[in-house]
């Protein structure tokens, strides 16, 4: 049997666990059976990451000796990969359930464009046995999370929908769709899945209906467990979509749960000394070791990202369904289809890279899909009723063959100022939203807007990300921001539910001033207070201190941001949809609401009061 990278094993009749003498009716008694051992095949956060992607490996790595540094490359990950692993690991082990801790959706055009069916469609190649929501299934409401769930209902895998703590209104086509908890039956033993997902978090970042309720975390797993126990069942799994160290948190607070299979921090567990050269940097060890509120030890585990992963996680359960050791570790699929025996023979001896050869069903599926999104693209999402004009600063002089340079001479850039209210749209958390002007590539003309439009003015990779910062640190940010102009202007910051007044002629520290904000647009604009604590919702790069937004850098490197992995784009999509869905065209944004009100540029030439400032 294959190694696995990162085996840990926690051995209870090693341990002197101060509860390990709860009382005898703590859990059912099967005095006299044998242990036994449970395989967990889990993946979550895949975010219709459905592709492989290539992976660029040192040849030492693999012991290829000779082979010029950086020449290995390999496919890994991606759906059609995924199910060859999941279904070689089934045939593998005795008893399996195969479990997907939440956000299959959202993150790719394989989502914006089929809404879920292409993610249900592959999912049901791999045929999970249950399936627990996360946050981003409800980023379109209670309909087109039904929709979704519509497709993964089709065929013969009859995948479990969980979440014990959502409670969809009366008129929700969810009603009947969820279930709190499954029983699965494996070598005749009984294991009890709860679904959990992070509910603070789904109601303000995604857009649930606003009758559909989520309802605390702990107490509606404790609930569960105390039902599924009061029915007989001793082996409980909560498959949870909470984040890493919340889902620990809950194994130490909650009596009976033996394992937490989870997601939302697109966690990587596992062992660094054999993850880190392949360019991955776990977390943690795999699997995460807790003790419950019995005394007794707890197994968590998530599995990254974006169907990178598979997680496999091997439990041994006493006769009473209490955990006698777990071990395992992540399983990264490599395409195996064109290496020669040596490569695969080092491959197979890898504690990490799994080689298999992609499901000829899934890649059938996924080139349908893929071939189709040429065509989608080209879909008509809304229409803007004037040239929506882009510039870096404002007064700059480079040819925009849509704009003539009054256009943009005093504020700057409509589009960029659009692609911030956008943000503030998508992120139901967020005061204010900042957009860097690099980060936004093209004019947008008057008439249809599609797909393909959106994707060519927001072409990067970037999420979303919710930083909390003081009033003074915005300020700061926004000197910053400007002092950039000199050199080309990337970081120029364009804001919604933020103004501000720009002189590039004054001393570095103060070039900004007048600086007022009017959280999500929706009251008067107010002078910023330095004290208080703003949420501001911006793009991955600039959250990491690109372009030199070193206050982002450093609120992220605090833990004061969080990664909401909704992408960029996606959230521009979403905002013309949304106008187009009320009869609205696109329009420039008012300059009252624009952020730059007032600009002096370097010489101190006042765009404001003069029209030939160079």
């Amino acid at each position: 049997m294959k190694v696995i990278a990162g085996l840990v094993v926690w051995a209870c009749t090693a341990l002197v666990l101060p509860a390990w003498g709860a009382p005898a009716d703590r859990r059912p008694s099967a005095r006299g059976a044998e242990p036994f051992t449970l395989t967990i095949l889990h993946i979550n956060d895949h975010h219709s990451h459905l592709e492989p992607r290539p992976l660029n490996l040192d040849p030492a790595v693999l012991g290829q000796a000779g082979a010029p540094a950086g020449a290995l490359r390999l496919d890994h990950g991606g759906f059609p990969l995924l199910t060859a692993l999941f279904e070689e690991r089934r045939r593998g082990n005795q008893a399996v359930l195969s479990l997907h801790a939440g956000d299959a959706i959202t993150g790719t055009l394989f989502s914006t464009l089929f809404e879920g069916a292409a993610d249900a469609a592959l999912m049901n190649r791999i045929c999970f046995d249950a399936f627990a929501l996360g946050n981003h299934e409800f980023d379109h409401g209670d309909a087109a999370l039904a929709r979704f769930l519509d497709v993964l209902a089709e065929g013969s895998c009859n995948t479990t929908v969980l979440s014990a703590n959502v409670a969809p209104h009366d008129a929700s086509p969810l009603r009947g769709r969820l279930q709190p908890s499954a029983v699965f039956e494996r070598a005749g033993r009984r294991i009890g899945v709860i679904g959990v997902v992070i509910a603070h978090k789904t109601r303000l970042s995604s857009s649930p209906d606003p009758g559909t309720q989520f309802g605390d975390e702990i107490a509606s797993a404790r609930a569960e467990i105390q039902r599924l126990r009061a029915q007989g069942v001793a082996k409980i799994i909560l498959l949870t979509h909470l984040q890493y160290a919340n889902e620990r948190a809950l194994a130490r607070a909650l009596p009976g749960v033996d394992v937490v299979v989870g997601g939302d921090s697109h966690t990587l567990l596992g062992d660094a000394e054999a993850l880190l050269p392949l360019g991955f940097s776990p977390d943690g060890p795999y699997p995460t070791l807790e003790v419950n509120a019995d005394g007794d030890p707890v197994c968590v585990v998530q599995a990254f990202d974006y169907a990178r992963v598979m997680g496999e996680l091997q439990v041994r359960f006493d006769p009473e369904g209490r955990v006698i050791d777990c071990a395992g570790g992540p399983r990264i699929p490599v395409d195996a289809s064109a290496a020669g025996s040596r490569l695969r023979a080092a491959l197979d001896a890898h504690p990490v890279l799994h080689p298999v050869v992609p499901d000829p069903q899934s890649a059938a599926l996924l080139e349908d899909f893929a071939a189709a999104l040429s065509d989608l693209r080209q879909a008509v999402i809304g229409e803007v009723a004037e040239n929506l004009c882009l510039v870096r600063l404002p007064g700059e002089g480079r040819a925009e063959p849509l704009c003539a340079r009054a256009d943009t001479y005093a504020q700057g850039a409509h589009i960029t100022t659009l692609v911030a209210k956008a943000f503030l749209a998508r992120e139901g958390s967020a005061d204010i939203a900042i957009q860097n002007a690099g980060g936004v590539r093209g004019s947008v003309p008057a008439g249809p807007v599609t797909i393909a439009d959106v994707f060519t003015l927001l072409p990067f990779t970037n999420t979303l990300h919710v930083l909390n910062l003081s009033g003074a640190e915005i300020i700061e940010t926004l000197e910053l921001a400007v002092a950039d102009a000199a050199s080309g202007g990337g970081a120029f910051p364009y804001a919604a539910g933020l103004r501000f007044a720009v002189d590039l002629s004054a001393a570095p520290g103060s070039r900004i001033s007048t600086v007022e904000v009017n959280p999500r647009l929706t009251g008067d604009w107010t002078p910023i207070d330095p004290q208080k604590r703003y949420a501001v919702v911006t793009n991955s790069f600039i959250a990491g201190g690109g372009d030199g937004y070193a206050v982002f850098a450093r609120a992220s490197a605090e833990g004061r941001g969080r990664d909401t992995f909704a992408e960029y784009a996606q959230s521009f999509v979403n905002y013309v949809r949304g106008r187009s869905a009320s009869g609205q065209l696109l329009t420039r944004p008012a300059p009252e609401r624009r952020s730059t009100q007032r600009f002096i540029n370097a010489e101190g030439c006042d765009h404001s009061q003069r029209l030939d400032c160079r």
